[in-house]
C-alpha cells in the first residue's frame, strides 16, 4: 500500500509543478509586458525576484488547487478510476485558469495601477455602467494577452494530461504499518500546504508586507503574484476616491509637496528614537509625577513639543507617521493595508539618496507586526532585531530583547557605520505584561499603574544609551529625536478623553545645544519628518503628509478611530464619519465630548472642515493611486 501511495502523491507534485511553471511563465509576460516601468531591473535582478516570488505563488497555487489537492491524497481505489481522474482534471484546469487569468489581466492593467490588482478591481468594475463597452474594446486592445493566455492554458492542459495514472494500480489489503505511515504521509502533505498558504513558520501569515522585504520597492509587483494580492485584500476596506475638490482647488487649499528652497543641507547623522507607549502623562510634561527623569532632562536642552499628538493607537500606527509622514486613516495600520508596498518617502528613502547609510533596530523577534518587512520597502538597508542581536541571554521570555542591552547594541552597531547616517530605534520593555529585569525589580518607582516600572526601566536604558553614545566620534554631529509610538494608559482624569489619549512627548535634541525652547501649537507624529528635515537645511523637494513646525500655518492633528476621521486645533475637535456625519466639540472645556457645536461657529466649522476634507481627498487619492513621492 505505502508503494502505491507515495506513487499518488507524486503524481500530485507533478501536477502541482506545473502550476509553478504556469505561474512562472505568467511573471515572464507581466515583466517583458511592462518593461518600461522596471528600467533598473536587470536579468539577474529578474531571475532573483521569480525566486523571492516563490513564496508568494505558492500560496495562490495552494488556494486555488485546494480541493485538487485534498481529493488527490485521499488513500483510496477510486482515485485510479478514469471518472475521478476526470472530476480531478476539471477542477484542476478551471481553478487554476481563473487564477492565471488574474496574473494576465495585470499585464495589460499594470500601467494603469502601478501595482498588482487587488479587491479595488472587483469595486471598479461592479460599478463601471460602461463595462459591457469597456470590456470588448479592453479586449481588442490587449488581443494579444488574451492570446498569451489561452496558449499558456493550452500548455498548461497538454501537460496535465502527460502525467498518466495507471488504472491498474490498486489498494490491497495493508497492514497497519503501511496503514500509519501512509496515514503520516497524508497528514505531513496536509501540513505542507497549510504552510505554503501561511507562508513559512514566521510568527504572522505572509502578507503584502513581506515582498518589500525581498526585493526593491519597484520590483515588488514582479515578486508577488495577482490571485495573492485579491485573496489578501478580500477581507479589508478599501479607500473611496473623493472629489471634494477639483485638483487646482485641492493644491490651493492643501499640498503635500514640500520644498525648503533656499535652505542649505548639512549632513549630520539623525536618531530617531521611538519609545513604546511613552504617554506625554509619564513625562514632566504631564504635570504629575514623572517617571522619566532622564528624558526630562534632556527636554531642558532641547526643542520640545509640548502639545504633541500620536496619529494612532497602535504601533503600527505610529511608526510609519514617525518615519515616513504616514497616518493611518483606514481601518487597517498602513503597515497592514492593501497599500503597504506603496512607494512611500520616508526618512531613509530622502536620506538614503544622499548618501546616508539607514537602518531600522527593534529588538523584538524578527517578524514582530512586520516591522522588518516594512522597514525594507521604506528604504532602510539594515535591520537589527533579536536575531541579530544574537543573545538569548538577553531576551525578555516574551517580546525580545530587554531595551537596556539592545540600546548598547545599537550604539555598537551604529559607531561601525559611515557617516552620515539615519538609524531609527524602536524601544520594547514598556509593552504589555511590561516586565523588566529581575535585578531591577523595586529599582523603579511604583503606582497604581503596571506600566510604571517599565517606563521608568526604558527612561534608565536611555540613559545608559546617552553615556555610552557620548563616547563616540558621531555624537556631536548627531540630531536626536524621540517620539512615542502611541500614548498609553492613563491615571490622571486629565488624560482620559479621546484626544488625551493621543498625548505624547515629541522633543528634539542636538548635543551642541542648537535648538532649544518650547513649540506650544499642535504638533504631530507625522510632522516630524518635515522638521527634522528643514532643520537640516534640506533642499530637494519631497512628499510629506506633515508640515515643518517651522513653516506651519493653522496646525491641526489627524486620527482614524471607530469608523472616523478625526482632526483638531487648539479648541475644537471635529468628527467626520460617513454614517453619523459631522460631529464638533469645545474638548478643552467640554472634557467628555458631550454636547456637540457643529453649526454653531459656521466659519470655524468652514475653515476646519474645508482642510480636513481636502486632506482626506488627498489622502485616500495618494494610496489609491501610488503617489506618495516626488517621482
Amino acid at each position: 500500500m505505502l508503494k502505491i501511495y507515495t506513487s499518488q502523491l507524486l503524481i500530485l507534485l507533478k501536477r502541482i509543478l506545473i502550476c509553478y511553471l504556469a505561474y512562472l511563465l505568467s511573471r515572464v509576460a507581466f515583466f517583458y509586458a511592462n518593461l518600461s516601468y522596471f528600467p533598473n531591473t536587470c536579468f539577474v535582478d529578474f531571475l532573483k525576484n521569480c525566486f523571492f516570488g516563490l513564496r508568494f505563488d505558492s500560496f495562490s497555487i495552494v488556494v486555488g488547487s485546494s480541493l485538487f489537492i485534498l481529493m488527490s491524497i485521499l488513500p483510496f481505489n477510486f482515485f485510479f478510476s478514469k471518472a475521478y481522474q476526470r472530476v480531478l482534471k476539471w477542477i484542476f484546469i478551471t481553478c487554476n485558469a481563473i487564477f492565471i487569468m488574474f496574473n494576465f489581466i495585470d499585464v495589460a492593467y499594470f500601467p494603469f495601477i502601478r501595482k498588482r490588482s487587488d479587491y479595488d478591481l472587483f469595486k471598479q468594475i461592479g460599478g463601471q455602467t460602461e463595462i459591457s463597452r469597456l470590456l470588448p474594446q479592453f479586449l481588442k486592445d490587449f488581443w494579444w494577452v488574451a492570446a498569451l493566455y489561452t496558449v499558456l492554458m493550452f500548455l498548461f492542459a497538454l501537460l496535465y494530461n502527460h502525467v498518466k495514472v495507471k488504472e491498474t494500480e490498486w489498494y490491497g489489503r495493508a497492514n497497519f504499518k503501511n496503514w500509519s505511515l501512509s496515514v503520516f504521509l497524508f497528514l505531513l502533505v496536509g501540513g505542507f500546504a497549510v504552510l505554503c498558504v501561511r507562508g513559512g513558520l514566521q510568527r504572522v501569515p505572509i502578507d503584502f508586507i513581506n515582498a518589500g522585504s525581498v526585493t526593491k520597492s519597484d520590483e515588488i509587483p514582479i515578486v508577488l503574484n495577482s490571485p495573492f494580492t485579491l485573496i489578501k485584500s478580500l477581507n479589508r476596506k478599501t479607500l473611496e476616491e473623493y472629489k471634494f475638490y477639483s485638483p487646482a482647488e485641492l493644491k490651493n487649499i492643501y499640498n503635500p509637496m514640500r520644498h525648503f528652497k533656499d535652505s542649505t543641507f548639512k549632513k549630520q547623522n539623525v536618531v530617531i528614537l521611538i519609545l513604546e507607549s511613552f504617554s506625554k502623562e509619564y513625562t514632566k510634561l504631564g504635570n504629575s509625577n514623572s517617571l522619566t527623569p532622564f528624558l526630562d532632562s534632556l527636554m531642558n536642552y532641547s526643542l520640545v513639543f509640548s502639545n504633541a499628538y500620536a496619529n494612532g493607537k497602535k504601533s503600527s500606527e505610529g511608526i510609519p507617521a514617525v518615519l515616513a509622514s504616514l497616518p493611518s486613516l483606514m481601518e487597517n495600520p498602513f503597515i497592514n493595508s492593501l497599500y503597504a508596498n506603496n512607494k512611500q518617502t520616508s526618512l531613509a528613502t530622502i536620506l538614503g539618496k544622499e548618501g546616508y547609510e539607514t537602518a531600522f533596530f527593534h529588538g523584538g523577534i524578527n517578524g514582530t507586526m512586520n516591522f522588518d518587512s516594512w522597514s525594507a520597502s521604506a528604504g532602510y538597508k539594515k535591520y537589527f532585531g533579536k536575531t541579530e542581536y544574537n543573545n538569548n541571554n538577553d531576551f525578555d521570555n516574551f517580546w525580545g530583547i530587554w531595551d537596556e542591552p539592545f540600546l548598547q547594541f545599537s550604539v555598537d552597531k551604529m559607531s561601525d557605520f559611515k557617516e552620515p547616517f539615519h538609524s531609527a530605534v524602536f524601544t520594547l520593555s514598556s509593552h504589555h505584561p511590561y516586565f523588566i529585569p529581575e535585578k531591577y525589580k523595586n529599582k523603579f518607582p511604583k503606582a497604581e499603574l503596571k506600566i510604571t516600572e517599565s517606563i521608568a526601566y526604558t527612561d534608565f536604558a536611555l540613559r545608559q544609551f546617552f553615556t555610552s553614545a557620548k563616547k563616540t566620534k558621531w555624537y556631536k554631529n548627531t540630531l536626536f529625536i524621540f517620539s512615542a509610538d502611541h500614548a498609553n494608559i492613563a491615571e490622571y482624569t486629565g488624560f482620559r478623553n479621546i484626544i488625551d489619549h493621543h498625548r505624547i512627548p515629541i522633543l528634539f535634541y542636538k548635543p551642541d545645544h542648537s535648538i532649544t525652547g518650547e513649540f506650544k501649537e499642535i504638533f504631530s507624529q507625522i510632522d516630524i519628518l518635515p522638521s527634522a528635515l528643514q532643520l537640516l537645511g534640506y533642499n530637494q523637494p519631497f512628499f510629506s503628509f506633515g508640515q515643518s513646525f517651522l513653516a506651519a500655518k493653522n496646525p491641526v492633528s489627524y486620527f482614524y478611530q471607530g469608523g472616523a476621521c478625526y482632526v483638531f486645533n487648539d479648541s475644537i475637535l471635529f468628527s467626520i464619519d460617513n454614517n453619523s456625519g459631522v460631529s464638533a466639540f469645545l474638548y478643552k472645556r467640554d472634557t467628555n465630548l458631550s454636547k456637540n457645536i457643529y453649526h454653531k461657529f459656521p466659519a470655524l466649522d468652514s475653515v476646519i472642515l474645508k482642510q480636513c476634507r481636502a486632506f482626506i481627498q488627498s489622502y485616500n487619492h495618494t494610496l489609491l493611486n501610488n503617489a506618495g513621492t516626488t517621482e
